[in-house]
Parts: C-alpha cells; sequence; structure tokens
C-alpha cells in the first residue's frame, strides 16, 4: 500500500492535483464534491462489470475504485497513516468473530459483529 500510495502522491503533483502532508478533513467543497463523484462513479462501473460477468472489466473496475480512493486517501493527508489505519480496521474486523472463532452473518450474507467485537480506534493514530 505504501507503495502504491506514494505513485499517487506522485501522480497528484504531476497532474496538479490537491496533496495534504498531514491528516485533514479541511479540504475545498469543490474537492470534496469532485472526490465522491469520482468514487460513486468507478463503484458504478464496478456494478456494471460485476453484473456483465466480464472479469476485465471488474478488474478495470476495481483497480480504478482503488485509484480514485488512494487518491482520496492522499488529499486528505491520511498516506503517511494508512497503513496503520488499515491494520486498526483489519484488527477490529476480526474481532467479529464469535467465541468460537465463527462469523456471524445476516441473512444477505453481510459479516455481523459478534459480542467480542471491539471497535477501531483511529483517532489514536490519527492524533499520534
Amino acid at each position: 500500500m505504501e507503495r502504491q500510495l506514494s505513485q499517487l502522491v506522485r501522480f497528484h503533483k504531476a497532474f496538479r492535483h490537491v496533496v495534504n502532508d498531514f491528516p485533514t478533513a479541511d479540504i475545498d467543497f469543490s474537492l470534496r464534491k469532485l472526490r465522491v463523484a469520482l468514487i460513486k462513479e468507478e463503484a458504478g462501473e464496478y456494478t456494471n462489470a460485476v453484473m456483465s460477468g466480464d472479469i476485465v472489466d471488474i478488474s478495470d473496475a476495481l483497480m480504478d475504485l482503488l485509484y480514485v480512493t488512494y487518491g482520496a486517501i492522499v488529499v486528505h493527508g491520511l498516506q503517511g497513516k494508512a497503513v496503520e489505519l488499515f491494520d486498526e480496521v483489519q484488527r477490529s474486523n476480526m474481532s467479529k468473530l464469535d467465541a468460537e472463532g465463527n462469523p456471524v452473518y445476516r441473512e444477505d450474507g453481510k459479516v455481523l459483529k459478534s459480542d467480542l467485537f471491539s471497535p477501531s480506534d483511529l483517532k489514536s493514530i490519527l492524533t499520534e
């Protein structure tokens, strides 16, 4: 992930897009709208691709979705914390397993939180 984020910083600098070096939610309103629109557009392309069953289009959509998501990480200055943030979300998600180490599912297959669930503590990472 660090290499990919570094590549996105290079892209953003080359194309004169915003790069923040420290975590921030304070970005221009038009940039907020753009980042949301880009992610929605790529999510829509993934939806179309997965419904059509075309693995090339699925791959393209997923890579574009990662690219715009990583771009948003750079815009918000989270690239220096992204690996640690991801690891904390992973730890939290794994705590959804029940006491026997089994997942708990909703009817549609979504993983639910067990009684052992421990929420992620992203704030402490962001304030280090």
